[in-house]
């Protein structure tokens, strides 16, 4: 397994529970979820523990992206099997 780290909101998550959905990496190294929908729904999105789905793969991954108030950076350290990467 892979060892991904990189900054985002501490309330990201990125545990594999979300049925139907696959986590990817960004160009820049940062973790998103593809999600398996309807055409006219977002398939790239972020999956925040206080909000539920944010429709924006770099929601949240740092200040300027950032969805609330309650945004608080932290490092996330993230096992996974990914081999794919999307710019």
């Amino acid at each position: 397994m892979e060892e991904i780290k990189f900054n985002g909101c501490k309330h990201l998550d990125f545990e594999p529970n979300y049925g139907g959905c696959k986590r990817q990496l960004l160009g820049s190294g940062e973790l998103f979820w593809i999600r398996n929908t309807a055409p006219d729904n977002p398939s790239m999105v972020q999956f925040c523990k206080q909000r539920g789905r944010l429709n924006n793969p770099e929601a949240c991954l740092n200040e300027k992206n950032k969805q609330c108030s309650d945004y608080k950076m932290i490092q996330h350290v993230i096992e996974s099997e990914i081999a794919e990467i999307e710019s």
